[in-house]
């Protein structure tokens, strides 16, 4: 039986580890929380932070893996990368293609040195002079160089506010700088995609639906297919080559976030990773492909080669709800099963259990759960989304639902 030790075992890697399991693997779960629901799926657990190369090393070294992986969240790709280098054991990309896809720093120049159309941006320590953003006009986005989950990202208007914020910035963080671009007013879509000896497949192109509060700047709340954008999917597609060209990304998955707003489209951030957004399904649901077996099919150095794709961009509607709730303690919640047994739901979860306690929306990581809603058109989403936000509940103790609707989340 082959090994695998997967780095992070949260919700967005549940899925995986399932699918590990039922392909006859040995899983090894590595995650900085001492219990998680993906640790309870896997074979063995081991206590180690999926951000610290050091600490996966020391615990995989002596395992006698067969290969190590990631899914769903951006900062472990390093990890996994450089564990595999060191320990000699496949990797999609090397340690160097990692670092410029989860160091927002190498990213963003990167970006500018092939002129790869971006937001305006400096990097700055706490003292920076003010002269060092003048080049940039207001408001700003400040963010972590190395974080991830929409933490420690604000959107300001004066320098003041970023000297004000810095400190918040950098609690998400490892380094002692950070990012400040110019705001685009734009909407946002992201690509998944899988790239083969150079040649690259988009696999699907959605919208990623945020809050609108600038408080809560790029929390997404939906990932929407067909998007509104589908019309502009061959300049999509060009500017996505030419990202993989000038990383060097030759093999493995893609999930490439960029913003479309009045002076076209500006890429925001880009990742080797199948994304979080449970893709794992929608994927095989737009373009029959399999996109989870083939991640875990390369990290143990299996030649992956994609023909035939059958992806249309203006086909086959589905809606991806992230769902959040309002504070509380959680009493009662609908069985997930009732989600699940719906005949246009893919897939359904939650994030929390009865006993926890669900905070205030800050990012991305007070998300509730997920359902994913398909139909005949966008039209039936809509109002199948609708269905669903109609009939299931988390209850606090007093039994108030706690459930914020799309339609709400829309206007929050």
């Amino acid at each position: 039986m082959k090994k695998l030790l997967i780095v992070g075992a949260g919700s967005c890697q549940i899925n995986a580890i399932k699918r590990m399991k039922q392909l006859g693997y040995y899983v090894i779960a590595a995650d900085y929380n001492k219990t998680t629901d993906g640790k309870a799926l896997a074979d063995e657990q081991v206590l180690a932070d999926a951000f610290n190369v050091d600490a996966i090393l020391a615990c995989a070294k002596d395992m006698k893996l067969d290969g190590l992986l990631t899914v769903g969240t951006d900062q472990p790709v390093y990890t996994v990368s450089k564990v595999a280098e060191i320990l000699n054991l496949p990797t999609l990309i090397d340690s160097e293609v990692a670092l410029r896809v989860t160091n927002k720093k190498v990213m963003k120049q990167r970006f500018q040195q092939f002129k790869l159309p971006t937001a305006p941006f400096a990097v700055v320590s706490k003292n920076f002079a003010t002269t060092a953003i003048m080049p940039i006009k207001p408001p700003y986005v400040i963010k972590p160089v190395d974080s991830q989950g929409q933490r420690g990202i604000f959107k300001v208007d004066t320098v003041d506010e970023i000297r004000m914020l810095f400190d918040d910035v950098l609690r998400h963080s490892r380094e002692e700088e950070i990012i400040v671009e110019e705001f685009y007013e734009s909407t946002e879509v992201t690509v998944s995609g899988w790239v083969s000896q150079g040649r690259v497949s988009i696999l699907s192109l959605t919208d990623r639906v945020t809050f609108p509060s600038e408080e809560k700047i790029g929390v997404c709340i939906a990932h929407r297919h067909p998007s509104v954008h589908k019309h502009m999917y061959e300049k999509i597609e060009d500017l996505t080559k030419r990202i993989c060209h000038h990383f060097d990304i030759n093999n493995g998955p893609i999930y490439f976030q960029m913003l479309i707003g009045d002076k076209g489209i500006w890429i925001n951030e880009i990742a080797c990773r199948l994304g979080g957004a449970y893709e794992d399904k929608t994927i095989p649901y737009v373009a029959d492909v399999e996109i989870m077996d083939l991640v875990i099919a390369s990290s143990i150095g299996e030649k992956i080669k994609i023909d035939n794709i059958k992806y249309n961009p203006t086909e086959k509607a589905f809606n991806t709800q992230l769902f959040f709730a309002k504070p509380g303690k959680i009493s009662a919640m609908t069985p997930i099963s009732v989600l699940k047994n719906l005949p246009f739901v893919l897939d359904a979860g939650y994030n929390f259990r009865i006993g926890d306690e669900i905070g205030a929306i800050k990012d991305a990581s007070q998300r509730a759960g997920y359902f994913i809603v398909t139909g005949k058109n966008e039209l039936e989403v809509e109002s199948n989304i609708e269905k669903i936000y109609a009939m299931f509940e988390i209850q606090d103790e007093q039994g108030k639902n706690l459930v914020i609707t799309y339609k709400d989340a829309k206007k929050r």
